[in-house]
């Protein structure tokens, strides 16, 4: 048997004792965190139980539940307008062109460079004193001049796969952040553009108030000055509540004013715009019923919930990325190009000046395990750190969706009341309005018993907002329709 063929032989042997030799310890690992399972939310929703009759699950576009065409126009403008939503739509392409990057490791790399772009050009002097015999004292023009490099990194342990798969968590991270985005901007335009209904219809009331009690003033005043049925009580009393009316007026005109102007900075537009923003025909349906089927993942259906999970991912591939850093690395390398120490050699005779080099190049760790230890338990907390914080996202979303079922039962419940109590004082207004008609009572009588229907009326509509803002709370909890691209 010839040394040679005994060589080739040994060789695998040997290489792979060598880069066994050149690993790094790795060290234990750090006490990791435990993902929580999804609270159970039974009994949570069976409180709601008697009030479920929607046939559908929330859907994507939520806001058409509320049936109001000019609200869909505004949030149709918002989600294209929108700056920090079209940021938000910004995140999610750079997100996805970094995973396209980290794609790349997984192909080799030729690259080329132009004449005169670093190479080396330059003429080398020789001392006399040096080894180089009877070239000591000479100079040389010399030229190192490589045009072509070519790598290609051997993914033995994973490292480059689990690069990728943390940019892709990464990515679906930010297409769920945009989904976070949109709802938060659809739920909290909705908001306002109900309270900016209330508050219309509300001063709508309180003008018609002011009138009648401009009304029972001058009567009072009257039955006082050319009657002298009365004294000055009533008119002091009434002129407190006409002055009193007239401030909640200028407030809900301000209010109004404000609620116009914040909802044409969510749209992306100009107060101008606010002013415009039509609002007569607005009408909503009086009640809102829980959908039929609430899921069982109910809590996956949250952006929110979504992005802490793809971030979890991430940094799991994170924590292999910094194991595989403790092997050896192999990338097969190699570079085409001149050299010579004659400067006319590469124009004249390039033949004789050609070079090249092909092979692998092996990294060994053996002297780096304190920094890659420290690379290694930074992760793993950084691993910790998401877990711990998609715990708390769960467990927030819990407690929201539960909150939000509590509120919505409370202001239906409130509004079915209030219905009542506004039909028994308008019920009381007609009686009082028929006995003014016969002489029964005085016109101040009449009108005392519409100012109470109106102050019902006023309720009324604060509650249907309330009711109608608990609504949008609950679409929020329930994710507003989100569905996750995939479960990691």
């Amino acid at each position: 048997m010839s040394r040679f063929f005994l060589l080739r032989r040994v060789a695998p042997f040997l290489s792979g004792a060598l880069g066994l030799a050149g690993c790094a310890l790795l060290p234990k690992d750090t006490p990791i965190a435990q993902k929580m399972p999804l609270p159970p939310m039974g009994k949570t929703l069976a409180a709601a139980e008697p009030l479920r009759a929607a046939p559908e699950w929330t859907r994507p576009l939520w806001w058409k539940e509320l049936r109001c065409p000019d609200l869909d126009r505004i949030l149709d403008e918002a989600l294209s307008a929108n700056p920090g939503l079209r940021a938000a739509a910004d995140r999610i392409r750079f997100s996805w062109a970094i995973a396209a990057h980290e794609r790349g490791r997984l192909l080799p790399s030729l690259e080329g460079r132009p004449w005169l772009l670093n190479d080396t050009l330059g003429v080398w002097q020789v001392p006399g004193s040096s080894f180089f015999g009877p070239f000591g004292g000479r100079s040389f023009a010399f030229a190192d001049y490589s045009p072509a490099f070519f790598t290609y990194h051997i993914d033995l342990w994973g490292e480059d796969r689990s690069r990728i798969r943390a940019a892709v968590g990464e990515a679906r991270a930010a297409m769920a952040e945009f989904a976070l985005s949109q709802l938060t901007l659809s739920t909290t335009l909705a908001r306002r553009y109900i309270e900016l209904v209330s508050r219309a219809e509300e001063e709508e009331i309180v003008r018609k108030m002011a009138a009648e009690l401009e009304e029972d003033l001058a009567l009072a005043r009257s039955r006082h000055r050319k009657a002298g049925i009365d004294t000055l009580l009533p008119v002091y009393s009434l002129e407190q509540r006409l002055a009193a009316t007239r401030q909640r007026e200028k407030t809900l005109e301000r209010e109004n004013a404000l609620l116009r102007d914040e909802i044409a900075a969510l749209a992306g537009k100009g107060p101008d715009w606010g002013r415009a923003i039509p609002i007569a025909s607005a009408t909503f349906p009086k009640r809102f019923p829980l959908p039929a089927s609430v899921p069982l993942e109910l809590l996956s259906h949250r952006p929110d919930v979504a992005i802490n999970l793809w971030r979890v991912e991430s940094a799991a591939q994170r924590v292999r990325v910094a194991k595989t850093a403790f092997y050896p690395n192999i990338n097969l390398v190699g570079f085409a190009g001149f050299q010579t120490l004659n400067l006319a050699t590469i124009l004249l005779a390039p033949a004789q000046a050609f070079m090249y080099m092909a092979g692998p190049a092996i990294t060994l760790p053996i002297f780096e395990r304190g920094q890659l230890t420290a690379r290694l338990v930074a992760e793993q907390e950084e691993y910790n750190i998401a877990v711990e914080r998609y715990n708390d996202a769960v467990l927030g979303a819990a407690r929201s969706v539960a909150d939000a079922l509590a509120r919505w039962k409370e202001s239906a419940e409130n509004l079915a009341t209030q219905d009542a109590a506004l039909s028994a004082a308008e019920r009381f207004a007609r009686l009082t309005a028929s006995r003014y008609k016969a002489g029964l009572v005085t016109r101040i009588d009449q009108i005392e018993a519409s100012l109470a229907a109106r102050e019902q009326s006023l309720r009324l509509s604060s509650l249907t907002a309330s009711h109608l803002e608990s609504v949008v709370s609950l679409q929020e909890a329930l994710g507003g329709g989100y569905l996750a691209q995939a479960t990691p």
